[in-house]
C-alpha cells in the first residue's frame, strides 16, 4: 500500500511539473514576446493616429493622401507596422503549439492573414489603390485583447501551481 500511496504522488508530482513546465513554455516562448509585441505595435499606431491622421480629420473615400502624407504612412509601414506585424507572425508559426485551446484562435489567423498581405502592398504600392492598405483589414483590438486575456490567464495559472509546488514541497 505504501508504494502504491508513493507512486501515486510521484506520478501527481510529475504531472504537476509537467503543466508548470508547459505554463512556463508558453508565457515565455508565445505570449510574453506576443504582448510586447503587440503593445509595442499598438502603442505605435495609436501615436501615429494621434500626430498624423486626427488632426487632418477623415479624408474621404475615393481619395488619396497628398504625396507627403502617403511617403510619411509608407515610412511607417516599411520600418514600423510591417516589421512588427512579422515578427508576431513568425512567433506564431514558430511557437503556435503553445497556443492554449485546442484550436487556432480566428483572431490570430485573421492577424497572420492581414500580415501576409504586408509584402504585397510594399511591393506594389502604386498599385495598392487610394487607401494603400493591406488587402486583409487589421483584425484591431480584438488581437491585443486575446494576447492580453492569455498572458493573464497564464500567469494566474503559473501563480496557483507555483503555490502549490510551495504548499505540499
Amino acid at each position: 500500500m505504501a508504494y502504491w500511496l508513493n507512486h501515486q504522488g510521484e506520478v501527481r508530482r510529475s504531472l504537476q511539473q509537467a503543466r508548470i513546465d508547459r505554463v512556463n513554455s508558453q508565457l515565455k516562448d508565445l505570449y510574453g514576446p506576443l504582448l510586447v509585441l503587440a503593445e509595442t505595435n499598438e502603442k505605435a499606431w495609436n501615436e501615429y493616429r494621434r500626430r498624423y491622421i486626427e488632426p487632418v480629420g477623415a479624408i474621404s473615400a475615393g481619395s488619396s493622401l497628398p504625396e507627403a502624407e502617403e511617403t510619411r504612412w509608407r515610412t511607417w509601414i516599411k520600418s514600423v507596422f510591417a516589421p512588427i506585424a512579422q515578427q508576431i507572425r513568425e512567433i506564431i508559426t514558430t511557437q503556435g503549439d503553445l497556443i492554449i485551446g485546442v484550436e487556432m484562435p480566428p483572431v490570430v489567423l485573421e492577424f497572420c492573414a492581414h500580415t501576409a498581405t504586408y509584402q504585397a502592398l510594399m511591393e506594389d504600392w502604386e498599385g495598392a489603390g487610394r487607401d494603400k492598405s493591406t488587402l486583409i483589414r487589421h483584425p484591431g483590438g480584438q488581437f491585443l485583447f486575446y494576447v492580453r486575456d492569455s498572458y493573464e490567464s497564464l500567469k494566474a495559472e503559473q501563480a496557483l501551481l507555483l503555490r502549490s509546488v510551495r504548499e505540499s514541497g
